[in-house]
């Protein structure tokens, strides 16, 4: 076989294989994989008005980005993410940061997880499921949360603020 051939077949291989993993495989299981913009993420930061020692979720935590900036505010951060090269290049993010004791990324389904102790939920989903991750809000909420969600609306959460897109909710104990 030719070097050309041999070559063509190995990126023909590795595009199907990076298809499958950033694409295919985050869509079977819930989201695609996209970067928050930086204007967005200033947006979502101020919303969130953290105090240092709060603890921050974020649901489907894609590369880390937002982990890493709201951990340097001094919040306990975990991202949950479904994607496990996302989660090992996060990892690796917050390592090279030196967060290591205030930024966590856990390979896992952010639906397993009790958001209850948290207090702020970060959310950058598709609108499919923004009824079910709102009732799954307010089941868990032990106390006032805060909820910031980058371009989609929870149905029936009452909107604290609006901004291009970013949206303020709490959520209170039941």
């Amino acid at each position: 076989m030719e070097l050309w051939v041999l070559s063509l077949l190995v990126l023909a291989v590795a595009y199907i294989l990076w298809v499958f993993v950033f694409i295919v495989f985050p869509l079977m299981m819930g989201a695609s994989y996209e970067v928050t913009n930086d204007e967005k993420l200033k947006r979502m930061i101020r919303f969130a008005r953290i105090k240092k020692g709060e603890k921050v979720a974020e649901l489907g935590s894609g590369n880390g980005k937002l982990v890493i900036e709201f951990a340097k505010l001094g919040a306990e951060v975990h991202g949950y993410e479904i994607n496990p090269w996302l989660v090992l290049a996060s990892k690796w993010k917050i390592r090279r940061e030196g967060l290591g004791k205030g930024a966590f990324v856990h390979w896992k389904n952010f639906w397993s997880v009790d958001l209850g102790d948290f207090d702020v939920v970060l959310s950058f989903q598709v609108g499919y499921i923004m009824k079910t991750l709102e009732n799954k809000l307010k089941r868990e909420a032990r106390k006032k949360m805060r909820v910031v969600s980058n371009n989609w609306k929870f149905p029936n959460l009452k909107l604290i603020r609006e901004d291009k897109k970013v949206y303020l909710y709490e959520v209170k104990h039941q």
